[in-house]
């Protein structure tokens, strides 16, 4: 928290640079919660040689450390009266930090520019993480580091790439920095004035989705920066470890990925047949189709949520293919959402297995991933991922149609657009809509489902259970 709150003297900075007069709602917001830190550190008083962090507290430190991000990223919001509400203030937050990009605001390029900062910020802190930010700079949170990083890491395991966690988480954020910094160079080479760019840079490499922009990426109308955005947004649909190796050359690592195999050939599968539809119905060459129908698709998949098309307007099939990857996500150790590549691949693999079976039943077909051998407790923690993410996400789209006038299709992908980290969804909360005419009710539960999407469920749902508290 004491960081956090200087961290909020950045947006602070461009509030100075360009003599707006939101300057003062980041210094007091700064000021609230480096306190609250402060406070917090002088209650609990640390001792000075930490033993290991266990289990249990490592999920309820997770768990708090998301929440507290969340209710104290809307304090800029609440002092210098973007919301009225707290709960649309908190929607906000919780949508940035957990790079969802759902949002509730009706005319962005009215606010002033620290906070249009703020937003894509809080969403670039959020893409790689808060915790493993902690961990890369302060060395309380090495110790027990590994089991802090695993709760938050998307994905069913997490991967090192030197022994000491702390440097690992160093290296990790030292690539998404060098990547966030290349996209700002290659997008004021495609034309975009240079605030937009480091805006959409942050946004883009964290697959948030916020944009300077009513109209999103299509506002710039620019086929060369719709090219630029996709071809990033599909590298933060990546293992950033192996985005780390390749930046030191070692492509066979990639080359011999079955995660990424799988991930590329669903997106380029889904892009080929999405942009022939189009090509047929709505556009005229082949090119527009492919152009809007690739940033599209990886946008979805990716949970970047950004638009250059509305979308709802696209036909049925299209738009259901769209829907269907929102529950698939980017790979494992992305800044993506939703269930990801590799559980969906471990899935896949033990249907098939199962059918084996049926014709030789004593045959032995272990399930392969990257050429090692799955343990049955990792795919039973697969299946029960994905058993848990479809009932959340069923009993979330009942409360949304019972304490909403909305239809069907709409409540459907407001709860996987959320719970997915997507942003937009169909209907009313398309790209031509936002979330702003929900009642606060549904605000409060989608706002849930996006921090629960973003721990990967257990993480947040095993402090409910009572085993969690006894002793």
């Amino acid at each position: 928290m004491k960081f956090l709150g200087l961290l909020m003297l950045v947006p602070a900075i461009i509030s100075v640079i360009y003599h707006e007069n939101d300057l003062w709602a980041f210094i007091i917001s700064a000021l609230i919660t480096s306190s609250f830190g402060f406070i917090l550190e002088t209650v609990t008083k640390p001792p000075e040689k930490m033993k290991e962090i266990e289990r249990r507290e490592g999920f309820l430190i997770a768990v708090l450390s998301w929440f507290a991000a969340s209710i104290f990223g809307a304090i800029p919001y609440l002092i210098y009266g973007v919301f009225q509400h707290p709960v649309d203030a908190w929607f906000e937050s919780v949508a940035g930090f957990t790079t969802t990009g759902a949002s509730v605001l009706t005319n962005i390029e009215a606010l002033p520019h620290g906070m249009l900062f703020w937003r894509s910020y809080s969403q670039w802190l959020g893409g790689m993480g808060i915790i493993v930010l902690g961990i890369a700079i302060l060395p309380r949170l090495a110790v027990g580091g590994m089991q802090l990083m695993g709760l938050e890491a998307p994905g069913p395991t997490t991967e090192k790439i030197t022994p000491r966690i702390a440097e690992t988480a160093k290296k990790l954020w030292g690539v998404y920095v060098l990547l966030s910094i290349v996209l700002v160079a290659f997008l004021l080479f495609a034309g975009m004035p240079i605030f937009d760019s480091i805006l959409q840079s942050l946004s883009t490499l964290s697959t948030g989705g916020f944009s300077p922009r009513n109209l999103s990426v299509g506002s710039y109308n620019s086929s060369l920066i719709d090219a630029v955005i996709t071809i990033f947004m599909f590298l933060a649909g990546m293992n950033f470890v192996l985005l780390y190796w390749s930046l030191h050359g070692d492509f066979k690592k990639i080359a011999r990925n079955s995660e990424f195999k799988f991930y590329f050939v669903i997106n380029l599968a889904v892009i080929l047949i999405v942009s022939i539809e189009l090509w047929s119905t709505m556009y005229p060459s082949f090119f527009e189709a492919i152009r809007y129908g690739s940033f599209q698709v990886v946008s979805i998949s990716t949970g970047s949520g950004f638009t250059t098309a509305n979308y709802d307007l696209w036909p049925s099939f299209s738009k259901w293919f769209l829907l269907i990857l929102m529950f698939f996500g980017g790979c494992a150790g992305s800044t993506t959402g939703s269930i990801k590549i590799i559980r969906i691949m471990v899935l896949f693999k033990k249907g098939y297995q199962e059918l084996h079976k049926i014709i030789y039943p004593r045959a032995v077909v272990p399930i392969r991933v990257n050429t090692k051998p799955i343990t049955p407790e990792v795919i039973s923690s697969i299946t029960s991922f994905f058993l848990i993410y479809l009932f959340i996400f069923l009993v979330s789209t009942l409360l949304v149609l019972a304490a909403e006038d909305l239809p069907i299709i709409t409540a459907i992908s407001a709860c996987a657009a959320s719970i997915g980290n997507v942003g937009p969804g169909l209907g009313e909360v398309g790209p031509a809509g936002n979330y702003a005419n929900l009642t606060s009710f549904t605000k409060i539960v989608l706002s849930f489902l996006m921090i629960i999407g973003r721990l990967e469920l257990f993480t947040i749902l095993v402090i409910f259970t009572p085993a969690f508290w006894r002793r």
